[in-house]
């Protein structure tokens, strides 16, 4: 099964041994086919284009995390710039920049989340041990109710931590990747 998934990697993307790097080819007609249309602000600074975001991390998303990757824009010959490729990379890394501390920041949010329901089911699930049963009917449904509602802000907090915060995690290691990753730029006739 290892072999296969390896072959099918090779047959989609090109390999190099010697950097135990997978490249992803991207050919444009232009340096701004990278950029977003919408976004005004200058080319250093502006954002990567949505539809090049989604093939760069759809890509990358094939690609174990055990190999590098490179991205390998295609260009041709007649638009070869050194300063639009400085643009180009600096705008590139801006953006997978700005991705990574997006995800830091719902980590974090996350994190507090978690936290947050820990102590409210913590909470709930001590006051509905310490309330004791009664002939009562209506307070028997409301220690019934606090007890459950402990469980679920219990539930919550496993899900945070060990799923979402984990997806989060995974995305953080995929975009550092991406970010980390080296950018070629090579000229078509």
């Amino acid at each position: 099964m290892r072999r296969k998934k390896q072959s099918q990697l090779l047959i989609q993307y090109r390999y190099e041994n010697d950097t135990n790097t997978y490249l992803i080819d991207v050919a444009l007609d232009d340096y701004d086919d990278v950029y977003d249309d919408w976004d005004p602000a200058p080319f250093k600074r502006r954002f990567i284009q949505e539809e090049f975001d989604y093939f760069i991390v759809s890509s990358a998303e094939d690609i174990p995390f055990k190999y590098n990757v490179s991205i390998v824009l295609y260009l041709p010959e007649q638009k070869m710039d050194k300063n639009k490729e400085i643009a180009v990379e600096s705008a590139y890394r801006n953006y997978y920049s700005y991705e990574l501390g997006k995800i830091n920041k719902s980590r974090i949010r996350v994190s507090k989340k978690s936290l947050y329901y820990f102590l409210l089911s913590m909470f709930f699930l001590t006051l509905g041990y310490f309330l004791h049963y009664d002939e009562n009917f209506v307070f028997n449904i409301l220690k019934e109710g606090v007890i459950i509602g402990g469980w679920v802000f219990l539930w919550e907090f496993f899900t945070n931590l060990f799923i979402i915060l984990r997806d989060l995690s995974l995305k953080y290691k995929a975009y550092r990747r991406l970010y980390e990753s080296e950018i070629r730029f090579i000229y078509t006739k």
